[in-house]
């Protein structure tokens, strides 16, 4: 389906650095969640054969539930992203009610951007208190 009116060169060529920024956010959060998993076992220095859990500080699991939170935001962005596209290029879209301007949808990107970056660094945050919290100990 083509649609009728085409986008301002810079408004897609906008829309396309911010997804291309946050590519790179989603591959920070997506790391973040993962490879402190493979790292505690040496910053905490778990014996061999004993659960993770035990030695892990509140703060790892804020952390993780932040880093989700801004993977969350991430996966908005790029839903509303490809609306705001389509509508600012002629096409039919409703987020609520009866909002479906590309105002809305770019809003919502804008704020899903703001909240994924906002997460990933309280995230980071807490990641990093949980690693002192546990470099403190003897």
């Amino acid at each position: 389906m083509s649609l009728p009116l085409p986008m301002d060169a810079w408004e897609f060529a906008v829309n396309s650095t911010y997804q291309d920024v946050m590519k790179t956010l989603l591959s920070l959060v997506t790391a973040s969640l993962v490879l402190p998993t493979f790292l505690i076992r040496s910053f905490v220095r778990v014996p061999e054969g004993e659960p993770i859990a035990k030695y892990l500080h509140p703060s790892a699991y804020w952390s993780w539930a932040l880093m989700f939170l801004s993977l969350v935001c991430c996966m908005v962005f790029f839903w509303a992203s490809a609306k705001y596209a389509k509508v600012a290029r002629g096409g039919t879209e409703t987020l609520w009610g009866d909002c479906g301007s590309a105002s809305c949808f770019e809003a919502l990107r804008d704020w899903s951007a703001s909240g994924s970056v906002l997460f990933f660094f309280a995230g980071l945050l807490t990641l990093g208190l949980f690693f002192v919290h546990h470099l403190r100990k003897p």
